[in-house]
């Protein structure tokens, strides 16, 4: 395991730990809709993230990181919206096993360069479903006025803050980038 899937490992559990204590605090506030809208789009993103780390772990494997990416992305789903509602946890739950077995699949045809590209766009879909909490929550209330100009400031530091850290995360990767790809016949 290199230190670039150590990073994605450590952002998936930031992300999962992160959707456990926003839940904690907007869960009642969340229709029903809204739940299923969160779960779903981030145990597919958590999903697909762990299938194709899985398979760039362990390249020619299918069978190990399809379970892997199978029970991996379930767990990790399901952690991530279990204080949505047992419902939004089963669909979240559901999500996570459809993303880390097509992950693990995605992973089995491309090379490992390509891999790492599609983990750096994974990891930022994961990451931006924690934005779904707080427009999710300020949605419901149906403000139709900014309530200062310092809110419009929070989305871009969200912003350059995930950007930094997904930027520090590429540089782990010991790869050489100008490797040309080599596509296996499946």
């Amino acid at each position: 395991m290199s230190d670039f899937h150590l990073f994605v490992l450590g952002a998936l559990l930031l992300t999962v730990t992160s959707s456990f204590l926003l839940t904690r605090k907007w869960c009642d506030f969340l229709s029903h809709s809204q739940r299923m809208v969160v779960s779903m789009f981030s145990g597919t993103t958590i999903g697909l993230t762990v299938g194709l780390m899985a398979s760039s772990i362990f390249p020619g494997s299918f069978y190990s990181s399809n379970l892997l990416g199978f029970f991996g992305g379930a767990a990790l789903a399901a952690l991530s919206a279990g204080k949505l509602g047992t419902v939004s946890m089963m669909e979240g739950l559901t999500a996570g096993m459809m993303g880390g077995m097509m992950g693990a699949m995605l992973g089995e045809m491309v090379s490992y360069t390509e891999a790492v590209i599609f983990l750096q766009l994974l990891i930022t879909l994961s990451i931006s479903s924690l934005l779904l909490y707080p427009a999710f929550f300020h949605a419901s209330f149906r403000e139709n006025s900014i309530p200062t100009k310092r809110w419009l400031i929070k989305p871009f530091l969200v912003f350059l803050a995930a950007l930094f850290i997904l930027l520090g995360g590429s540089l782990l990767d010991s790869a050489p980038a100008s490797e040309p790809p080599i596509h296996q016949a499946h």
